[in-house]
């Protein structure tokens, strides 16, 4: 008799286990969910740097190579701006990048590096305790 009335005790264990690990659980799918985009953001910061690069090797070749002029660093900026507008996937910020990108040219070994940066806000950031990660593409390519 004493076995059966420890049984019957026990209906709502499930229940408040469950209660116990469902806030873990909640945590770690937000941070799944928060990090995908956060990687999947700095895959496409690495994308429009390529595209600023492979332009600016265009327009290097085209000119002399030594230096590009400012209407022709606003149009490999625009570029990499229209590149990243509809694909950047923040939804607690906006989708501006943090600065125009940068480009910089090595006329000596004849490499031209274009570089995108773009400041991140983490979608669950009360949950996950992160506010704003800065992200930054890098493209080194040469220009021949």
């Amino acid at each position: 008799m004493l076995l059966m009335s420890q049984h019957t005790n026990q209906k709502g264990t499930a229940a408040v286990e469950f209660a116990i690990v469902l806030p873990l659980l909640v945590l770690i799918l937000f941070g799944i969910l928060d990090f995908a985009l956060l990687f999947y953001n700095k895959q496409v910061l690495t994308n429009a740097s390529r595209e600023g690069a492979r332009a600016a090797i265009v327009v290097d070749n085209r000119t002399t190579p030594t230096t590009i002029d400012g209407d022709e660093l606003t149009f490999l900026q625009d570029i990499i701006k229209n590149y990243c507008k509809d694909r950047l996937i923040n939804l607690n910020g906006n989708d501006d990048l943090v600065n125009a990108p940068v480009f910089s040219i090595n006329t000596g070994t004849g490499h031209i590096t274009a570089t995108v940066t773009y400041d991140y806000d983490h979608l669950f950031s009360g949950i996950t305790g992160f506010s704003s990660t800065t992200l930054t593409g890098r493209t080194v390519m040469r220009s021949e």
